[in-house]
């Protein structure tokens, strides 16, 4: 099993035979400045599907979405001209923010599973004796509901960023990096 499919990160190469120059203007097509959304009472209104900034050969940009998901990957990419195509090295990750947030979550219901486990193992006997609790499987659902809530949000966007940026790109194929 590839533990790649289980974390919230992406990393891939397209490969496009658009040169450098189209690659960095039809980013920037797609994309409005931070700063460039006007605000209603109850949410910002986009003209372009992506915000963030193409810079020489690298680019930043988060989509443009009407609803909230904290799991947004942050899209990072540089633009390189190799062998007569054009490749576009992509990374995607949630916002340092959540990236804490998410690892203190998993790290101290993970901590409080493996005590449950350890002192389960320990006292065996004594739990066949005076029964089973159910509040004892509540850290295993929090780090359950915590691990699916990162992996479903997170891929479901970056999915959906992947086939944006392969249809923009007019890209041939995409790869992991080797």
């Amino acid at each position: 099993m590839n533990i790649r499919k289980l974390l919230p990160f992406e990393k891939y190469v397209l490969t496009t035979d658009l040169s450098v120059e189209e690659v960095q203007k039809r980013l920037a097509s797609c994309m409005q400045s931070e700063s460039d959304y006007s605000w209603s009472f109850f949410s910002r209104r986009y003209t372009k599907p992506y915000r963030g900034a193409v810079t020489g050969l690298t680019f930043r940009m988060i989509r443009n979405i009407s609803y909230r998901n904290s799991f947004l990957p942050v899209i990072k990419g540089r633009v390189t001209r190799i062998s007569g195509h054009t490749e576009v090295m992509i990374t995607m990750r949630p916002a340092g923010f959540v990236l804490v947030f998410m690892a203190i979550w998993l790290g101290m219901t993970g901590l409080v599973c493996i005590g449950i486990i350890v002192a389960g193992i320990a006292q065996s006997r004594q739990i066949l004796d005076n029964g089973f609790s159910p509040a004892v499987i509540v850290p295993f659902v929090m780090f359950a509901f915590g691990s699916g809530l990162t992996l479903f949000a997170f891929k479901s966007e970056s999915n959906e960023s992947k086939g944006f940026l392969a249809d923009l790109l007019k890209a041939k194929n995409s790869q992991l990096p080797g």
